[in-house]
């Protein structure tokens, strides 16, 4: 099974932190099906609409890439 973590964190226009994870059921890869892949597409639409640049949107394979504070 490889391990996929997702998560979205930002800050509003109120200046308010919003964070929320987002990954897989189990964080399991093979759990990555249409209706999650909808779901991440939405999150990303909610980042890009919301953020202005604050913050991460991410997926990535656990231990892979910079680790963020």
């Amino acid at each position: 099974m490889k391990r996929v973590h997702a998560e979205i964190i930002y800050k509003n226009a109120n200046g308010d932190s919003v964070h929320s994870d987002i990954c897989p059921p189990q964080c399991d890869f093979t759990n990555i099906n249409e209706e999650y892949k909808l779901f991440l597409h939405q999150c990303l639409d909610e980042w890009l609409e919301n953020s202005n640049g604050t913050g991460t949107f991410y997926i990535r394979e656990e231990g892979f890439g910079p680790q963020f504070e």
